[in-house]
């Protein structure tokens, strides 16, 4: 009868051991798949700062760009405009030099 209580009690122990080691890994793991996780987490905020960055510069060129289109349509209504009169007389000196004719 004692012996079978040691062995009892000696089973336990190791059933303790073997339960306590698996913990143990579950731990290890869980603790890697928490890193990894924060790794992800760090990546995917680094990769939407560098897109809004992005973003930003190319509306910064964009702006840049319309701008300058505006300038240069604005000269170039600054010169039609400016250069009406000459064309208007030069158009009209042709027609009444036709109708002298």
């Amino acid at each position: 009868m004692i012996y079978i209580l040691i062995a009892l009690v000696a089973s336990g122990f190791m059933f303790q051991y073997y339960l306590l080691k698996k913990i143990k890994t579950l731990e290890k793991q869980m603790i890697r798949q928490q890193t990894a996780l924060q790794a992800h987490g760090r990546d995917a905020d680094s990769f939407q700062m560098e897109m809004s960055r992005k973003l930003q510069a190319q509306t910064k060129e964009m702006e840049i760009s319309t701008k300058r289109i505006d300038k240069k349509v604005d000269v170039s209504n600054r010169d039609i405009i400016n250069s009406l009169p000459t064309k208007i007389r030069k158009v009209i000196g042709h027609i009444e030099f036709s109708s002298r004719a």
